[in-house]
């Protein structure tokens, strides 16, 4: 005979089971459905990024055009004053800036350096030893004294020393012994390698930079400071020369995305290739 008691508790078992399974298929289900939306989001983040560079790199295209064409309406300053400008029924901040108004790490003097590393918080003493190391670096190796300047770095306990030779990028200033992350961070928008000139093109230099060289008596900076914030500065229409190196910045957002790029490009003067691109990021 059946027992009632065994079969009761048969079947409560079996419905036991069938609700932890059906809790389980809910519970991947939700899971799943929880990721395909993460995914969608994902998706849909990075398109939207894409669409905003590429707007982005329109509006640097745009801007690199009107380089060209002293007559386009919508040439932008030299010295990196921001701007709004509508495009592609979009609107952008943008910027040109020459990088004949840094400080270039090749060719500027130790003068200059100091003035620049005293405005970033250095003591004159400080300045004055790292202005020193970079002036090392950049040099060609002229004789066995030099040998003393790569024992400064293996006594520090690097594996390298001085590389006797031109900076190939702003970058590369870390490297030098006596510069830190945050020292470099503080200077390095005042920087070039790009610019070849031993001097800062004080028409086209970026108000920070202005400010900081003011702040050291350079009394040309703050003449060139004063006049622009009256809109009668030295260069404020100039136009690019042959050779000049200038980097395009725009920011674009799109759907809630936000996109900088920058571009650095060479003004070539050749039909065939008007400009040369340095770096496009």
């Amino acid at each position: 005979m059946l027992d009632v008691r065994t079969s009761s508790r048969d079947r409560g078992f079996a419905l036991l089971i069938v609700l932890w399974a059906l809790l389980l298929l809910s519970v991947l289900g939700s899971s799943f459905l929880a990721e395909a939306r993460a995914v969608r989001t994902v998706a849909n983040t990075a398109t939207n990024q894409l669409a905003a560079r590429m707007l982005a790199d329109g509006a640097i295209n745009r801007i690199i055009l009107s380089l060209l064409d002293p007559r386009d309406p919508l040439r932008l300053p030299l010295d990196g004053t921001l701007r709004e400008i509508a495009l592609l029924k979009h609107q952008f901040t943008v910027s040109c800036q020459s990088e004949a108004g840094k400080v270039d790490l090749n060719t500027a003097s130790p003068q200059l350096l100091m003035s620049l590393l005293t405005a970033a918080g250095l003591s004159r003493e400080e300045a004055d030893a790292l202005a020193q190391q970079i002036s090392i670096w950049r040099s060609p190796l002229r004789n066995s004294a030099d040998e003393s300047a790569v024992n400064i770095y293996r006594d520090a306990g690097r594996s390298y020393g001085p590389r006797f030779g031109m900076f190939r990028s702003v970058g590369e200033l870390r490297l030098v012994i006596g510069m830190n992350d945050s020292l470099q961070e503080r200077i390095a928008p005042f920087l070039t390698v790009w610019s070849n000139a031993g001097a800062v093109d004080l028409s086209v230099a970026g108000d920070d930079l202005l400010e900081l060289l003011a702040a050291q008596n350079d009394n040309l900076a703050s003449m060139q400071l004063a006049a622009r914030k009256k809109g009668n500065s030295a260069g404020a229409t100039r136009t690019a020369a042959l050779g000049e190196v200038l980097t395009v910045t725009a920011v674009a957002e799109t759907s809630g995305v936000t996109v900088t790029r920058k571009a650095s490009i060479q003004i070539a003067g050749d039909r065939n290739q008007p400009y040369r691109v340095l770096a496009w990021q």
